[in-house]
């Protein structure tokens, strides 16, 4: 009876033993959360950024609710709208149509927020493939070394010399790219070449710490390590080259969407092109606004998030905060 309660006691001081380091690591974490919020929040470009970012989000989750409710689906429909009583089209900005309209009489201000989606889309996509690729393939080559460092590191510097917009820019030249297409080479473009380097150089500073010189002292296998060390270290660098491989495939989307090489019907790129192919069709004085609007949301959309980067690079670089 006795040597019973004496493995009930142990079980149990296992358990709340267990509990208390998970509650002590998310503590941990959530002050860590904190300071760095309270870093971030001091930069005020960075808060300009996320609040860009905010505002684009936001308008581009309730534009499906805008057609049909506040805005008739036959006059506001990013594709097939079309404003009868205001021919012949396009139109200044009015009233009616906050931004105007194209050559085609579809409203822009609902083009522009419908656009964003794909934007998004693209971006957070790309960055999600790049980073994944670049904090596997830097990760083993600066953990292990020798062999797969050399080969690793042989992969990627053939890839830092492929720029991931002229190639996908060659690619739509043969095919026409779906959505998907861009996400997945601009992500492995990307997270193959610099960004792989980026993370190798650093995972070599983390694996000089003692901590992981008792760990492995402690028996702990290299996936041990490497899940319970170096990935978590990793992430905050992840962070950052997330948000900036936004900006690149956001800029090389709407490149390819200029050219007419990608699928998508209704983007910024697409818009800037169909309305400069048509720019003096209808009015002698050009579609100013329904060129200006489009560059200016990808101008926007791709300033938050370098804003953002670089707030979020001060973070994870405290000397940046010294200067």
């Amino acid at each position: 009876m006795s040597s019973t309660g004496a493995q009930l006691s142990q079980q149990s001081t296992q358990r709340y033993s267990a509990f208390d380091l998970l509650r002590h690591r998310w503590s941990a974490n959530f002050l860590q959360f904190c300071s760095s919020w309270d870093t971030f929040r001091r930069n005020p470009l960075g808060i300009v950024g996320l609040t860009i970012i905010l505002i684009f989000a936001i308008s581009s989750f309730i534009h499906p609710m805008l057609i049909g409710t506040v805005w008739p689906e036959r006059i506001y429909d990013p594709m097939k709208g079309f404003d009868i009583e205001l021919i012949p089209h396009p139109t200044a900005p009015s009233s009616e149509h906050l931004l105007g309209t194209d050559n085609f009489g579809r409203d822009i201000l609902s083009q522009l927020v419908f656009a964003a989606r794909s934007s998004f889309l693209v971006g957070l996509g790309a960055a999600v493939v790049a980073v994944s690729i670049s904090t596997l393939v830097g990760g083993m080559a600066g953990y292990f070394g020798g062999m797969s460092n050399a080969i690793l590191m042989g992969v990627a510097d053939v890839f830092v010399l492929a720029p991931a917009p002229i190639i996908l820019l060659i690619f739509g030249l043969i095919v026409t790219l779906e959505v998907w297409h861009i996400i997945l080479l601009y992500g492995i473009l990307v997270g193959l070449g610099g960004q792989a380097i980026v993370v190798k150089s650093h995972t070599l500073t983390i694996a000089t710490k003692t901590y992981i010189d008792v760990a492995r002292l402690s028996g702990g296998g290299h996936f041990h390590i490497l899940r319970q060390h170096i990935l978590p270290a990793l992430m905050p660098l992840a962070l950052v080259q997330a948000v900036f491989t936004v900006v690149g495939a956001v800029l090389t989307e709407s490149l390819l969407s200029f050219y007419a090489r990608s699928n998508d019907v209704i983007t910024w790129g697409s818009m800037i092109f169909l309305n400069q192919r048509t720019f003096r069709w209808f009015t002698l004085d050009g579609q100013w606004h329904a060129i200006i609007w489009p560059a200016l949301a990808i101008m926007l959309f791709c300033s938050s998030f370098y804003l953002v980067g670089r707030a979020l690079d001060e973070i994870v670089n405290p000397k940046l905060r010294k200067r």
